[in-house]
């Protein structure tokens, strides 16, 4: 459960923090294939488990990542599903051209929601 401070969890592939409704993961690149998508998935499977009924989003910040291997889309779906369990939306904020057009490719923009800047972030995340 989260408090009011600001709690941060760092790993080699992901830093996550609480920021007000969202729990914030940015994800380090270049890319993400097996060995980052197994110890991302170690790192936010756990810290989605341990958010609080005030989360409402798991908000990817996607901003240093260019591509994704199978096992990152995997990760995406993962994680998706996690979030939903714990009815949390999941976004992905900071998508750049290369992973969008990966992302697009691949059809999962019908079940993700991605933001290529912070005025869409804030309108899928409901801030004004």
């Amino acid at each position: 459960m989260h408090d009011d401070r600001e709690t941060e969890v760092r790993s080699l592939f992901a830093q996550t923090r609480v920021d007000g409704r969202a729990l914030v993961a940015t994800l380090r690149g270049p890319s993400i294939a097996q060995r980052e998508s197994e110890i991302i998935t170690d790192v936010l499977g756990m810290e989605i488990a341990k958010a609080d009924a005030l989360c409402l989003y798991l908000v990817l910040d996607m901003k240093q990542v260019e591509f994704l291997s199978s096992m990152g889309i995997g990760l995406l779906i993962d994680l998706q599903a996690r979030a939903k369990a714990r009815k949390m939306k999941m976004v992905l904020a900071n998508v750049g051209s290369k992973l969008d057009d990966l992302l697009r490719l691949v059809k999962l923009e019908k079940v993700l929601t991605l933001c290529r800047n912070d005025s869409e972030l804030a309108k899928a995340t409901k801030k004004k």
